[in-house]
């Protein structure tokens, strides 16, 4: 049977903590809530309308993800956003996205109507450039793939992968790809959903690491000097010497 595409994972009937956990979970990954804001026990109890225990365990949970940072102080805070770990990330990522690709290949699950309803949204998304909408979209059909091995092991540690690399994403990433590089992440996704309905693991393989590593080149890209190679101080210096 077909999954219905806008089945997105939900967590129901969770309550207290858990539900706090989730909503600010959301707005720290996308960044609703930004980088170093201070969180207020108090402010956040009247919010969600309970008392100051649950929003501590929510805290707690955040923290054990490095979403948020106890100070000595005894406040919270959303954790700073940093690349010092990029290269771990960039490699567990390789790692765990191609055992995905490979493992839908071969899973024999794969439907052709909802993988390219998967790829015409993201295409559209793109077409209107809308960020947030091209992002939620490709992270979707990355999901349906995982979800398709069937291996709990697996799709648990894709999901990890896919939400550490959400701030990268929307810090580095789409601000500073051009129109034709978001137009070729769309081919490039049309590409790893027919080598995975054709069964080729190898070729899911190898457009799998494509995707990943294009979008690290645009996310290097985006910390390159904007100008400042460009400035003539030679100059500064003889105006200097100028009586």
């Amino acid at each position: 049977m077909a999954a219905d595409i806008d089945a997105l994972p939900k967590k129901r009937g969770r309550r207290g903590a858990l539900q706090v956990y989730d909503v600010l979970r959301e707005e720290i990954l996308w960044l609703r809530i930004a980088p170093g804001t201070a969180l207020d026990e108090l402010a956040l109890a009247a919010r969600f309308e309970v008392s100051r225990t649950p929003i501590r365990e929510a805290l707690l949970l955040l923290a054990g993800e490095r979403l948020v940072e106890f100070l000595p102080n005894r406040t919270s805070i959303v954790a700073p956003f940093s690349l010092d770990n990029t290269g771990d990330y960039l490699d567990t990522a390789l790692i765990i996205s191609r055992a995905m690709a490979r493992a839908a290949a071969l899973s024999g699950r794969a439907e052709a109507a909802v993988l390219n309803e998967y790829v015409q949204r993201f295409d559209q998304a793109v077409r209107a450039d809308d960020w947030e909408a091209s992002l939620r979209s490709e992270l979707a059909a990355l999901r349906h793939l995982a979800g398709l091995s069937e291996n709990i092991f697996l799709i648990k540690f894709f999901e990890q992968v896919v939400d550490a690399g959400i701030r990268m994403r929307v810090l580095h990433y789409y601000p500073n790809a051009t129109a034709d590089e978001r137009r070729a992440a769309v081919d490039r996704l049309q590409a790893l959903t027919d080598a995975v309905l054709a069964g080729d693991a190898g070729e899911s393989d190898r457009v799998i690491v494509r995707m990943i590593l294009s979008d690290f080149v645009i996310i290097v890209r985006s910390l390159e000097p904007r100008f400042g190679a460009e400035m003539r101080l030679d100059r500064i210096g003889e105006r200097l010497s100028t009586p």
